[in-house]
């Protein structure tokens, strides 16, 4: 997994299923753990880069107060039309983290939540955004932790490759490829940052049901629409079986999904 590489497709159904599901299930719980590990101030700048649709920005705002100034960057028109539409005093850029439209120093601190993993060039990235932080600032890059941490999606990414095929389990993989030991700390040293601290922290994922985490997760790795009913079936019936350990009460599934939350200082 060392080596995943998966972007999604950002069509319509995409964004809606990020800002519906994923939102509530994942990121909205992050957005305000990372927003704490980068030591926001009262009257601070701040760019979240690759915001998607912005749930970090939105914790940034709460932290930089009116004050403040918060910018979401994302590549999408897509994500950030979500973004738009359900904010208010953030300013939405479209723009590719590999050039970033922005002067040297221009923030005090720059963020990346769970997108790192889905760039293509990850180092010039992270140069990116080292360029544009001030040089008393903060550069934050939120990735997940490795599979390990992370037991029901292991279990998941199994059935995937048993029942569905290689490729779907590889893209479903590629979101914990920057958890494997060391690749985070070869990718950083690639841009001669000599000191940084790794945050480890724990968390969960909480779906509706057994079944919203299956097919939400087939929807992300683009195998949802193309899979036959006795296909899916079989895959929902020994998840049924394999995942039936992380049901708790009310049909709510919650599974374990931790994080690792880098903060670089003194740039």
């Amino acid at each position: 997994m060392n080596g995943t590489q998966f972007s999604p497709e950002i069509t319509d159904d995409f964004v809606n299923l990020h800002e519906q599901l994923l939102v509530p299930s994942i990121y909205a719980q992050w957005a305000h753990r990372v927003a704490a590990a980068a030591e926001i101030d009262l009257g601070h700048s701040v760019l979240d880069v690759a915001c998607a649709t912005g749930s970090l920005s939105k914790a940034a705002q709460l932290e930089c107060g009116l004050s403040g100034k918060v910018i979401g960057l994302d590549a999408s028109e897509k994500m950030l039309a979500v973004a738009k539409r359900t904010s208010r005093g953030i300013t939405w850029q479209l723009g590719k983290p590999q050039s970033l439209p922005f002067e040297d120093n221009e923030f005090d601190r720059v963020m990346c939540q769970f997108s790192m993993m889905f760039m293509p060039n990850r180092v010039a990235a992270i140069k990116e955004m080292l360029r544009v932080c001030k040089p008393d600032g903060m550069v934050v890059i939120a990735v997940w932790a490795h599979l390990d941490h992370s037991k029901a999606y292991r279990t998941l990414i199994k059935l995937v490759r048993k029942y569905v095929g290689r490729r779907a389990a590889l893209s479903l993989s590629a979101p914990w490829s920057l958890g494997v030991p060391g690749v985070m700390d070869r990718i950083l040293l690639s841009t001669n940052i000599n000191e940084y601290i790794c945050h480890e922290r724990l968390g969960v994922s909480r779906f509706p049901s057994l079944e919203a985490f299956v097919k939400t997760h087939l929807k992300l790795a683009d195998e949802y629409d193309d899979l036959d009913k006795e296909t899916y079936k079989s895959l929902l019936n020994a998840a049924d079986v394999d995942l039936r350990p992380y049901l708790v009460k009310g049909g709510q599934f919650v599974a374990q999904l931790d994080a690792n939350i880098y903060t670089i200082n003194g740039i």
